[in-house]
């Protein structure tokens, strides 16, 4: 899990999303890289020492370009989503929103510029869903990482998953929540994600 705690900065997206909601979806991502880097570069030292500004900055230029609610629905599978009450669905998602907050939030004050090449987009055949491969250029060797995206209703590409040489962010997720579903129950997973 250590690699998604880097990975995740990429996503946030200081340009307005009237310019990149109805592009392809590389092009979102590579928009994404640019303007991270310089919005950390400029905001590093605040990021570092003001963690109120950093969680307000997750909230605001991160979890947005997330489809949270998708996530959610995967990451407790179809069975146990359907079987829950709205206000469960609900406080899950709003639980598991602020467990992303709270995991990667630190990731935005650790990117030091790493060189990243996206290589050609492939289109898949649906044209709502997308995956971005591309390469992190690290110094011990290349990391394939992938990104799945699909397309919400207003035309804007949000990210679902992001897939670490072989490695699901969701699958990882998925596992530990339908186990701990399964065994305690959602009221439990919900609270156990209140309090991480």
């Amino acid at each position: 899990m250590k690699f998604f705690k880097y990975i995740i900065i990429i996503l946030v997206l200081y340009a307005p999303t009237s310019v990149i909601s109805q592009t392809n979806p590389d092009i979102f991502l590579k928009q994404s890289v640019e303007e991270v880097s310089l919005f950390i570069s400029k905001n590093k030292e605040q990021l570092e020492r003001d963690d109120k500004f950093l969680e307000e900055k997750m909230n605001e230029l991160v979890i947005p370009r997330f489809d949270i609610v998708l996530m959610s629905k995967i990451t407790l599978g179809k069975s146990t989503w359907t079987s829950i009450s709205e206000n469960q669905k609900n406080r899950f998602i709003e639980s598991f929103k602020s467990l992303m907050v709270r995991t990667y939030m630190k990731s935005l004050t650790v990117f030091d510029g790493e060189k990243i090449k996206f290589l050609p987009y492939v289109p898949g055949k649906r044209i709502d869903v997308a995956k971005v491969k591309s390469l992190y250029i690290m110094s011990d060797g290349d990391l394939p990482v992938n990104y799945r995206l699909k397309k919400n209703d207003n035309g804007d590409w949000k990210v679902f998953d992001i897939i670490i040489d072989g490695i699901s962010l969701l699958k990882n997720y998925r596992t530990d929540f339908q186990n701990h579903v399964k065994n305690y129950g959602i009221e439990s997973l919900i609270k156990k994600l209140n309090e991480d």
